[in-house]
């Protein structure tokens, strides 16, 4: 047994901040960032607890390549805004003392490693890597498209085949080439909004107050999936079964201070 690995992590990141001024603050954040890795995250792990890294595992050099929690780009955009209120009367009580804050996330999909069983690996380690055909560049690996298009098959299948045959008994194969996160999984782009009026009262004592906050996650109710099966031998290969998160949803609440 032994502990090795090595992981490098190069970014430029850059924030633009809004200090509280006239009711309204924000700070809008991004990443451009690239993680590899020889280890770390790009394993499968077994019913048993164990972790199997994929390929050659006594090979560093190939199993080098972008770590599984990748991702390329990162805008994080959160704000919070009193918004102007009518000088008085019933329109003040009203439509006055509403705040509205706002989270907007827009990122990159992760790198994905396109595993295989390899049941007649020579070296007896079927959790393998696929194999790649040679007649694919790295940007046709994944169908063109929006990915709502491709939901039932993400991924080029002929770009992707068996590990060659170098037994002498014209069945043992060899380690599959693709590299360790050769493509991206889908993206996301998410919206949370946040409304709240706040009621200043003067019962039971002087300085209590009613607020009202209405939430709403995936505010515009934008489907965000999930990554696909990655594995070549599977039958499902390519096909994106869940969503990475939720449809809309809303919640209400009310809380008195005094």
């Amino acid at each position: 047994m032994e502990s090795a690995g090595a992981s490098w992590y190069n970014g430029l990141e850059v924030s633009l901040t809004k200090r509280l001024s006239h009711g309204l603050q924000f700070l809008a954040s991004y990443t451009f960032s690239k993680t590899l890795d020889t280890d770390g995250s790009d394993i499968n792990s077994t019913s048993s607890g164990n972790a199997l890294t994929l390929g050659d595992q006594n090979s560093p050099s190939q199993r080098w390549g972008r770590a599984s929690f990748d991702r390329p780009h990162r805008f994080v955009f959160s704000a919070t805004w009193r918004l102007p209120s009518p000088p008085s009367g019933v329109s003040r009580v009203v439509l006055g003392d509403w705040s509205l804050a706002a989270i907007a996330t827009v990122q990159s999909g992760s790198a994905l490693t396109i595993a295989a069983t390899n049941s007649t690996n020579i070296f007896g380690i079927s959790e393998d890597r696929a194999q790649l055909t040679g007649t694919c560049s790295k940007n046709q690996l994944v169908k063109s498209g929006a990915v709502e298009s491709k939901l039932s098959g993400y991924f080029n299948t002929h770009c992707f085949t068996s590990a060659p045959v170098i037994g002498a008994d014209g069945i043992g194969t060899a380690f599959g080439n693709s590299a360790t996160g050769i493509v991206n999984g889908p993206g996301e782009a998410n919206l949370d909004l946040s409304f709240l009026k706040t009621v200043v009262l003067h019962w039971p004592v002087e300085k209590s107050s009613l607020q009202f906050r209405a939430e709403f996650y995936n505010a515009l109710n934008h489907p965000q999936f999930a990554d696909p099966d990655t594995n070549f031998t599977s039958p499902t290969f390519g096909v994106i079964s869940s969503t990475a998160v939720n449809s809309r949803v809303g919640q209400l609440a009310l809380k008195f201070a005094f």
